[in-house]
């Protein structure tokens, strides 16, 4: 998959030597939602897996738009970000035009660590603000 802007998308090598950064949110306990910065690009997956975590690739303009749903209160999916809110308070991430990316979820601990960092203006791709965790 190329970026819209032509860019090629990280690979698999370029994103395992990057660390997550997770919501200052998180605290210490369990799994958070994880981004990795490239450019064009953001990479999100679990950041207690490391290098074993499922990634998803979004353009980042799709994934700064659906941070901007968050922070308005009215979480959605935007573009590539395909977002299921569920009913225990939780959510799904996929890819929404690759039927072999994996379908990522967080439960309702998460969700809120990430969606208080996102409100704080944490994790967005050109100030990915929040905490550098190490590899797992």
């Amino acid at each position: 998959m190329t970026h819209p802007s032509g860019g090629p998308r990280p690979t698999q090598v370029e994103v395992t030597q990057q660390l997550f950064t997770k919501s200052t949110f998180s605290g210490g306990q369990g799994s958070c939602v994880g981004i990795k910065r490239f450019g064009d690009w953001i990479v999100v997956g679990k950041h207690e897996l490391g290098d074993a975590s499922p990634t998803l690739f979004f353009p980042s303009a799709h994934w700064d738009e659906f941070c901007s749903s968050i922070a308005r209160g009215k979480p959605s999916s935007v573009g590539e970000v395909a977002a299921v809110f569920t009913a225990d308070g939780g959510f799904t991430l996929t890819e929404a035009s690759n039927d072999a990316a994996p379908t990522i979820v967080y439960d309702r601990d998460e969700w809120e660590a990430f969606r208080l960092g996102v409100e704080a203006g944490e994790l967005r791709s050109g100030d990915p603000r929040g905490v550098l965790v190490s590899h797992a």
